[in-house]
């Protein structure tokens, strides 16, 4: 019967250099992956068809304004509701702003929400004291396409009169020949 002659040699349990060294590189490199070089990523409103457009430019974080079909939010938050009535010219059905929250083109609720953000916004500027982090007046503005152009209008004077006379607005990347 024979010995055994050679025994295994203890386990022990430490990480080699090497083993850490291609895990951190894993990590790495998922991170740099996982990491978006955009400053913000706009997820349009289901109830909302956003127009193409061939403009390059990546949106800049600031007040979100989206108007759709069926009303008006700020930053997510529903500040008015549109009506729809029958255009008496053609019988079809038009969006419009309804008249009792309006004084003359400018949309009472619409007008005391983003007064609000702007002050608030100039608050924190004026706090922080960045240059970077100074109140511009920039809104993002997410249209519906379908939408007349006089609610955009209304919309975009009650703004200015709010404090926000930089628009940005919304578009989905399509072709140059569009």
């Amino acid at each position: 019967m024979g010995k055994k002659k050679g025994r295994r040699p203890p386990v022990s349990g430490e990480l080699s250099i090497t083993s850490m060294m291609d895990m951190m590189t894993i990590i790495l490199v998922f991170l740099l992956k996982s990491y978006s070089t955009e400053d913000i990523s706009v997820k349009p409103s289901d109830d909302l068809e956003v127009p193409i457009s061939s403009a390059k430019k990546p949106p800049r974080l600031a007040v979100n304004l989206i108007v759709t079909r069926s009303g008006i939010l700020v930053d997510s938050v529903p500040v008015l509701g549109l009506e729809r009535v029958p255009d008496e010219e053609t019988g079809e059905e038009v969006v419009r702003v309804p008249d009792d929250e309006k004084k003359g083109q400018m949309i009472s609720k619409l007008y005391d929400r983003l007064l609000e953000k702007a002050e608030y916004a100039e608050e924190l500027s004026a706090k922080t004291g960045a240059e970077d982090g100074e109140f511009k007046g920039q809104i993002l503005l997410q249209c519906d396409r379908r939408l007349p152009f006089s609610v955009i209008r209304e919309v975009m004077y009650t703004a200015g009169q709010a404090k926000f006379g930089e628009f940005k607005f919304v578009v989905i990347q399509g072709g140059e020949g569009l």
